[in-house]
């Protein structure tokens, strides 16, 4: 059950949290690029992956 839980996306949103609040209350005026920035590497994230689950598709 564990494993299902703790899985490399749900460590890697935790510590994006962590991270948030973190600047949310010692540096207020990098809030708003580290949103935009968290946004860039979320979409990017899921071009990659939808790029790999087309290749391994057509490989099939």
């Amino acid at each position: 059950m564990m494993k299902k839980v703790l899985t490399p996306a749900t460590i890697a949103i935790f510590f994006w949290g962590i991270g948030l609040l973190f600047i949310n209350e010692y540096y207020h005026e990098y809030l708003r690029p580290y949103l935009y920035l968290s946004i860039i590497i979320a979409i990017s994230c899921i071009v990659i992956d939808k790029i790999k689950e087309d290749k391994e598709e057509k490989s099939e």
